[in-house]
């Protein structure tokens, strides 16, 4: 199934599967996650059968084109992508760590590349 979205449209997930942007950047909300999601081309999202998906281009007036691919009884490959996703921001949230650390120790070596005592 391949949906066009100009607006705002409520899928319900027929059955479990992933949500996968084709073209454009949508915001997705689905129901009890308080989180929203900001998907691309290519990226997805996983949602449970019956799970209500709220869809809006990222960009007034913009299309978007999605796809639904329901979860194969045999795989989890979707919730893979679900993963990865979740693993990209814990990723991304350390390394911003680890950036303002080293800038906090950067600020405590001297010239001459000392630490003072």
């Amino acid at each position: 199934m391949i949906e066009h979205v100009t607006d705002v449209q409520v899928l319900r997930a027929p059955r479990g599967g992933v949500l996968r942007v084709r073209s454009g950047q949508v915001w997705v909300t689905r129901r009890a996650d308080l989180t929203d999601h900001v998907l691309s081309a290519g990226e997805g999202l996983t949602a449970a059968a019956g799970q209500c998906l709220y869809l809006e281009p990222w960009q007034r007036g913009a299309t978007v084109e999605v796809e639904w691919l329901p979860l194969a009884r045999s795989t989890g490959l979707p919730w893979l992508a679900h993963s990865r996703r979740q693993a990209q921001r814990a990723l991304a949230a350390g390394a911003r760590r680890l950036a303002r650390r080293l800038e906090t120790l950067a600020g405590r070596i001297d010239v001459q590349g000392r630490c003072p005592a």
